[in-house]
């Protein structure tokens, strides 16, 4: 009886060391893989406009199988997530983070239209320079640019005028609205002395209008501003009113 006495108790503890590892394994499998136990979304630039909601998103993501609370967060993909919310046209930026106490962390940023194409087509085009639908609530207010323009120069030396124009602190508050008659025929409105600028092709269109500006602040605005329908300046160092 002696000789089994060693015996059993050294099997005792090994079967109890062999309990001991497989419930710490247990128990650190669990800390390692917690379940999602909420998802936060969150709209970085909401304050500055309002073109989608968190619901909308949270919608969205429901009826792609993606809003998964209750699931591991192992078998969650932060990628599938970022992928599947920027195929909303009003998205811009899409960031997912898995945070240690089982929450799933989605933060989002919109697009920014700069202006308004009001031709043939109605569309936004973005800071991206990348089309943008028009939408309801979308209520900034962008240059309107309509007529007879197509996506090559509204994408091209178009956007890159308007992104002069917004700019500029003297004339983005003057003009709203651009008429595109022909490519190379370009109006303005200028909404502050109701004048049609005849600006013509987009070519060099800066300098003439930095030469209005001159004209305006050294000229108009100290003998009075004539009362033209229009100042056309699609002439090279010229600027010719007509009433």
């Amino acid at each position: 009886m002696t000789t089994k006495r060693p015996i059993l108790s050294w099997m005792t503890a090994i079967v109890l060391a062999i309990v001991v590892v497989c419930v710490g394994i247990t128990a650190s499998d669990r800390v390692a893989d917690p379940v999602c136990s909420s998802v936060t979304l969150i709209i970085k630039d909401s304050l500055e406009r309002q073109y989608v909601s968190a619901g909308e998103l949270r919608q969205q993501l429901s009826q792609a199988g993606l809003w998964q609370v209750g699931q591991p967060l192992s078998k969650i993909s932060c990628q599938q997530i970022e992928r599947h919310l920027l195929t909303h046209p009003m998205l811009r930026q899409a960031e997912c983070y898995k945070l240690t106490n089982g929450e799933l962390r989605i933060l989002v940023r919109q697009r920014q239209p700069i202006m308004l194409i009001a031709g043939d087509e109605h569309y936004y085009l973005d800071t991206d320079r990348k089309v943008m639908p028009v939408r309801a609530s979308v209520s900034t207010p962008v240059v309107v640019v309509n007529g007879r323009i197509g996506h090559q120069q509204a994408e091209g030396e178009m956007y890159d005028f308007v992104t002069w124009l917004n700019d500029n602190r003297y004339w983005r508050e003057k003009i709203h609205t651009i008429h595109v008659t022909n490519p190379r025929m370009i109006e303005l409105k200028e909404d502050a002395h109701h004048y049609t600028i005849v600006l013509g092709p987009l070519a060099d269109a800066e300098q003439r209008m930095d030469d209005l500006q001159k004209l305006y602040e050294n000229g108009f605005e100290h003998i009075g501003y004539p009362e033209y329908k229009q100042i056309d300046l699609q002439y090279s160092n010229q600027i010719i009113g007509r009433k």
